[in-house]
């Protein structure tokens, strides 16, 4: 067995705002970190957009600023933690965090949608995981302690180094508190590659045996696991998103590793990331 990296996760980055889903955000945050780590709360403020021609209004920016930066100062105070650090910023909020996440090791941010579309759409989660070049994770449900039982999902590959399923099964091992992770390879037969009727026939065994095998190859490549961590190797049935998915059900934590950043393209074709970040049932922590 490997020893587990030093508690902690160093800098963590969490987007804030006046909704709850910052607020579980938050709260993920500060459970995850170690005493000596710091966490940047980062609230980004824009000037409002007005519209109509029979109308003029006066913005006083200095005021909105100062608003912003008071809040924000009023939320970490309320939250008594020294870890805090806050951070106000003019612009679009998934811009703002990235920028503030590039000399970070996580950043968090909540999502309040509940479809592909709602993380589709303009929002700053969807910026943020197509952006951030660090562990992004989205804050989703009402598990908010730090993640005991984690679900990795898992592809095979070419290289292990290049793997993103190795990379996100490492990263998970060395999460604070984690105890148990299970490493699930999803296999998903579509019904015209088999036909109304042979479903029958179809050796449903063999390609369970199958998916176990590369489940089992990418625990493998990731190395042991640290002292206290059990891992095993898991076969799905379904979608990649959908196995996922009724995993975040149990799990408290679900880790899934991508390839590059496919933009809109990519959540139109149904990337199992962005299927499981809409639909989770649990925080999703995607691995760049």
């Amino acid at each position: 067995m490997a020893e587990r990296d030093s508690v902690g996760c160093g800098t963590i980055v969490v987007g804030v705002d006046a909704s709850k889903e910052s607020d579980h955000a938050l709260t993920w945050a500060r459970a995850v970190a170690g005493p000596d780590d710091r966490i940047v709360v980062v609230h980004a403020w824009d000037i409002p957009l007005v519209t109509g021609y029979d109308m003029v209004v006066a913005v006083d920016i200095d005021e909105i600023e100062q608003m912003s930066t008071q809040a924000l100062s009023e939320l970490v105070e309320r939250a008594c933690d020294d870890r805090l650090v806050p951070v106000a910023r003019r612009g679009h909020a998934g811009r703002a965090l990235v920028a503030e996440g590039t000399q970070a090791d996580l950043v968090v941010v909540g999502h309040r949608g509940n479809s592909r579309l709602s993380l589709m759409l303009g929002s700053t989660a969807n910026y943020v995981v197509h952006h951030a070049e660090q562990p992004v994770v989205v804050v989703r449900g009402e598990r908010l302690d730090a993640p005991r039982h984690v679900v990795v999902g898992v592809d095979d590959f070419d290289e292990p180094d290049d793997s993103p399923s190795v990379r996100a099964l490492r990263w998970a091992y060395h999460l604070p508190g984690v105890e148990r992770v299970v490493a699930v390879h999803a296999w998903f037969l579509p019904p015209l590659a088999v036909g109304m009727y042979h479903p029958a026939s179809t050796d449903l065994s063999s390609m369970d045996a199958s998916a176990l095998g590369i489940a089992e190859r990418v625990v493998e490549s990731a190395g042991d696991p640290p002292d206290g961590v059990t891992v095993t190797a898991e076969a799905a049935r379904g979608t990649g998103g959908f196995a996922l998915i009724e995993a975040s059900q149990t799990a408290d934590l679900v880790v899934v590793g991508r390839r590059g950043r496919g933009g809109f393209s990519e959540l139109l074709l149904g990337s199992t990331s962005a299927e499981t970040a809409a639909h989770s049932h649990s925080p999703v922590a995607i691995i760049q």
